[in-house]
């Protein structure tokens, strides 16, 4: 089975590829690479919006965490409501996303990445798991395309 890389909100272009797989495993490399959509994805406006990654421990990613003062995830959801908020199927997602970046518990990347993956495999009806080993080739997503957010707030599934 084909590993691909453990995006937060992966681009449409990984969200094809899985779409054509079906069942694979998903990871990360060695070491997070600096301006990869492992921590940030890009929305609309031609915007980014960044995880804050604690440095230390960019050498595990699975393990990777954030500073616990820092309030990325309201100023997320905030930024989604202003950019997305009359989109088509904003209301339809919603209550996920109110949960993501407002209630969950999750307080690693790894488990972060798999709420949303979790959410897009029930959409597709993937089926994925954790690969034991790090992602070892894998492709930067392109710095022009838009994350599948966009895609699921604008146009639906």
């Amino acid at each position: 089975m084909e590993v691909l890389p453990a995006f937060l909100w992966p681009p449409k272009s990984w969200v094809d590829k899985a779409q054509a797989l079906r069942s694979f495993y998903i990871g990360y490399p060695k070491r997070l690479p600096k301006g990869s959509c492992f921590t940030r994805y890009r929305i609309a406006g031609d915007r980014w919006l960044s995880v804050p990654i604690i440095h230390a421990l960019k050498a595990t990613p699975h393990q990777a965490s954030w500073p616990s003062d820092k309030p990325w995830r309201l100023y997320h959801w905030r930024t989604l409501m202003t950019l997305y908020g009359k989109a088509p199927f904003f209301y339809e997602w919603k209550p996920f996303l109110e949960y993501f970046y407002l209630h969950a518990p999750y307080t690693r990347l790894a488990e972060a990445a798999e709420l949303i993956l979790n959410e897009l495999a029930r959409l597709y009806g993937w089926r994925f798991s954790w690969a034991s080993e790090p992602v070892g080739q894998w492709q930067p997503c392109p710095a022009s395309e838009l994350s599948v957010l966009d895609y699921l707030l604008r146009r639906g599934a």
